[in-house]
């Protein structure tokens, strides 16, 4: 006995207790056939269903959620300093500083007191740090005399005031050597009894982008983060 045999047989005897009425083998057929198709039509649907989820499920697997924050690869703790950088894009850690500052003189990017890092294209920042009991104002002045001092810098011919790690700060622009048109930015602030300094320049013997270079410094100087 075949499948379609078996239903028609199963359909007689279920109207074997209907009313009597006039049945025939033809309309018990039609009938089944109907159930077939409806059968047919429900499994196709679910086929389609599952080759569409599956690959969506794959997909999903295989991406991983944006992150918010910049990873631990992207974070920099200093230390000798004990400041955090979150790194923008294009920034990276280039050298550690390998001993800490003493707080004399105006070290510069070839410093080992230095935390150095490659910005975009060929700007470099650095950073260091030392305790001190003066004040910002007095700091800053004494930057300025240290960097003229120690490089051939000019007076700043920019001085902002800036926050650095919710810390008040100013923002120096200057000349080194003198008139030379090339850019030298120094920022410092004092936070809990240490002055932190923050200095960027292009590097000797590269083309100086002005505009370009104070944008990205401040980028920098936006992802710095000091001990509470």
């Amino acid at each position: 006995m075949n499948g379609m045999d078996g239903q028609l047989r199963d359909l007689l005897a279920a109207a074997a207790g209907e009313p009597p009425h006039r049945i025939s083998a033809e309309a018990v057929r039609r009938r089944v056939i109907r159930r077939r198709v409806a059968e047919a039509v429900a499994v196709a649907v679910a086929v389609a269903a599952l080759a569409f989820l599956i690959p969506v499920g794959i997909g999903a697997l295989g991406r991983a959620p944006a992150p918010s924050h910049p990873g631990p690869s992207r974070v920099f703790t200093s230390r000798q300093y004990g400041y955090t950088e979150a790194l923008p894009a294009s920034w990276r850690l280039a050298r550690r500083a390998t001993r800490p500052w003493s707080g004399k003189g105006g070290p510069g990017y070839d410093s080992p007191v230095v935390d150095l890092f490659q910005g975009p294209g060929s700007l470099q920042a650095w950073a260091d740090a030392a305790p001190t009991h003066k004040s910002l104002a007095a700091y800053t002045s004494a930057t300025i005399r240290a960097s003229r001092a120690a490089h051939p810098c000019s007076r700043p011919q920019t001085d902002q005031a800036i926050t650095i790690g919710g810390a008040p700060a100013r923002l120096l622009g200057m000349q080194c050597p003198a008139g030379s048109g090339f850019l030298v930015e120094i920022a410092v602030t004092v936070h809990h009894g240490t002055a932190f300094v923050f200095a960027s320049q292009h590097q000797p013997g590269t083309p100086v982008h002005k505009p370009a270079d104070r944008a990205a410094f401040r980028r920098f100087l936006a992802g710095i983060r000091l001990q509470q």
